[in-house]
């Protein structure tokens, strides 16, 4: 039975889409935005299921960014996928942005990720060994390098994200190495799906009415620290799934 898998990842200005089909990736797509996804998702998601022949109803499977990062991004393609897997009945799977960019670093030491958090701040997070040191923080810029010599007083510390750039690392001296080449720079769907595969059991694809209802209604997202903007108690931005043609 072939299974199909979509993800969809928006937490950061890099909103990408990516389709897989029995583990395999079959096709995906990026595209930088300044306007936090809002017009640019649908149409891009309906293009891909365009290009790969598929309807919303041929996925039994979604996996999704949920943060941390930009908080209406965030919440932009969660609310995007819960709407499509609860008018069709798929298994959905949150995945941080902060895993995302540590996905296959594991065996290099402690990795530390890291995605602008606004407001002259990072999100970060530290694991060794896909062991969590350091559960996702958001600290000022200059605090960071800092936080991590202090977490991490001896061992090489690989540091992945676009954001850390930005950061002076000179505390750490030689044994820190920084990674900003894709797929570290930034957050992207076909990593999110890769994770999501991962953590989605078999039995999963397998859930239905009111099981997957209640699923996708316990996912939230990521946001680490408390939202600028929040929406009025009870309101959900679920776009329905005959957007998609």
């Amino acid at each position: 039975m072939t299974t199909r898998l979509a993800a969809v990842e928006t937490s950061t200005a890099l909103g990408s889409v990516a389709l897989f089909e029995d583990g395999r990736l079959i096709v995906e797509d990026s595209r930088r935005v300044s306007n936090a996804h809002g017009e640019s998702l649908l149409p891009m998601v309906s293009a891909l299921f365009e290009r790969a022949a598929w309807s919303p109803s041929d996925v039994s499977r979604w996996a999704v960014g949920v943060g941390p990062g930009s908080f209406t991004g965030c919440r932009i393609g969660l609310a995007t996928v819960k709407g499509i897997a609860l008018a069709t009945g798929a298994a959905i799977v949150g995945v941080t942005s902060l895993d995302a960019l540590a996905f296959g670093l594991e065996g290099a030491g402690v990795v530390v990720s890291v995605v602008a958090g606004g407001k002259g701040e990072l999100y970060l997070q530290a694991t060794r060994g896909g062991v969590v040191l350091l559960a996702p923080s958001h600290l000022r810029i200059g605090e960071v390098a800092a936080r991590v010599a202090a977490l991490v007083p001896d061992d090489r510390v690989v540091v992945a994200g676009e954001a850390a750039s930005g950061v002076d690392w000179s505390v750490l001296g030689e044994r820190v190495s920084v990674i900003v080449a894709s797929p570290h720079d930034l957050p992207r769907a076909s990593v999110v799906g890769r994770i999501g595969l991962e953590r989605l059991e078999p039995a999963d694809s397998e859930r239905a009415g009111d099981s997957a209802r209640a699923h996708a209604d316990a996912l939230e997202p990521v946001y680490v620290r408390p939202p600028d903007i929040t929406m009025p108690k009870g309101a959900k931005a679920m776009p329905p799934a005959s957007t998609l043609k």
